[in-house]
């Protein structure tokens, strides 16, 4: 298993160079995370050692509470282009640092208090039973999606609370739960995403004491009970102008290795069998150079439009200490939709010149034009639902959605 130094006091840059270095390694193991339709212990543990996993986390518990998400991106995309699968499970297990940051200070305790290294993997779409107990809840139900569920040890997951007053509505929000208490469906038979695992967790009358639980009305406030308790201004952050970047930057990340990949295995490639020109090099093809530069076209505009977006909520955020508003926070959601619609297009003109030889299940670029179709039928990225929504703010009616 290849390792990396690890530095006492690293730095978000130097995360980065970690990242990059560790690509090899990822690469090799994404046959692998394929076949087994999860993702490698071995791989999410040489990320843990090398400080990945503690960006987010507060100081307190041993993490290191960085207030830059555009380098926390960077070090996506390099994973991402040696395997979209690791880069979607291991983005999570940064970002959900952060969520459970959000939690009261006894939740902290609970999770990180012990075990600094404990990490969660999520199902967010609230579902179950979960009724009001002393103390706290008894939660029953089935949770969807639970990406990284099998290299991780607790779960976030989605519920609707009991209502917080008579003839009230329930209250939607997010709890967490060990895995010891948890059982996992095994489900996960998919075209795209394969490696990461995102299987079912079965929960049977799992008592949730009352300290586990946060609502999506304090997670958009601003106002947190972790901001209240850790008063840093990273834990200010809408939860989807962040936490939504950890699975929209994949897919930038599978086409920037994907045009890594086809680009060196042009060098030298000569077309065979009864085609026009038959015997020459592929490169030489205009077909081919067209789709190459729109591929790259597409990757740079996602990156610049991802990079812009985060800078102007993080100068916002940190910087000035303010409240992202509505505006800016569609403004988010926008960019991670279309980030994504860029990595398709991107994605579909390269696969559109890989050849017969491009569809075998061992090349990357194929695995990497499936991941991206799968990121992009991820019900947070639906262009039509998102661009819908941002124009119904941009008219001046009431937009419908979550932002």
């Amino acid at each position: 298993m290849a390792t990396v130094q690890k530095l006492r006091d690293v730095t978000p840059e130097q995360l980065v160079q970690r990242a990059v270095d560790l690509r090899p390694m990822i690469a090799d193991s994404a046959p692998d995370n394929e076949k087994n339709r999860r993702l490698s212990q071995d791989v999410f543990n040489t990320l843990r050692e090398n400080d990945f996993f503690r960006y987010y986390q507060p100081k307190k518990f041993g993490g290191l509470e960085y207030d830059q998400p555009a380098q926390a991106l960077q070090c996506v995309i390099e994973w991402a282009s040696a395997d979209a699968s690791t880069g979607w499970v291991c983005a999570l297990a940064i970002v959900h640092q952060w969520l459970i940051a959000q939690f009261p200070a006894e939740m902290h305790e609970e999770i990180w208090g012990e075990n600094p290294n404990a990490t969660a993997c999520g199902s967010y779409a609230p579902s179950g039973d979960c009724r009001a107990v002393e103390g706290g809840y008894r939660l029953t139900g089935e949770f969807h999606f639970a990406s990284g569920v099998d290299v991780t040890d607790w779960a976030i997951l989605g519920v609707f609370f009991p209502p917080e007053e008579d003839g009230g509505r329930p209250v939607p929000g997010f709890t967490l739960v060990p895995k010891p208490d948890f059982s996992v469906k095994d489900d996960w038979h998919v075209m795209g995403l394969t490696g990461t695992g995102s299987k079912t967790v079965i929960c049977e009358d799992v008592f949730i004491p009352a300290h586990r639980r946060v609502t999506f009305a304090e997670l958009v406030s601003g106002n947190s009970p972790g901001y209240q308790a850790l008063q840093n201004n990273i834990y200010r952050y809408p939860i989807l102008s962040l936490v939504a970047f950890g699975i929209s930057t994949p897919a930038i990340g599978a086409l920037n290795g994907a045009v890594d990949t086809f680009l060196d295995a042009m060098n030298g490639r000569m077309t065979r069998g009864a085609v026009v020109l038959g015997g020459n090099k592929v490169r030489d093809f205009q077909a081919v150079q067209m789709r190459v530069g729109r591929a790259v076209g597409s990757l740079k505009a996602a990156k610049a439009m991802l990079f812009t977006q985060v800078e102007e909520s993080r100068t916002k955020v940190i910087d000035r200490g303010e409240i992202l508003d509505i505006q800016d926070r569609l403004d988010n959601r926008l960019t991670q939709a279309q980030t994504v619609a860029l990595a398709v297009d991107g994605m579909d003109e390269l696969f559109g010149a890989v050849g017969g030889h491009g569809i075998n299940t061992s090349q990357h670029v194929q695995r990497a034009w499936r991941d991206v179709h799968a990121i992009a039928h991820h019900i947070s990225f639906n262009w039509d639902a998102i661009s819908s929504m941002y124009g119904q703010h941009a008219l001046g009616v009431e937009p419908q959605g979550q932002f």
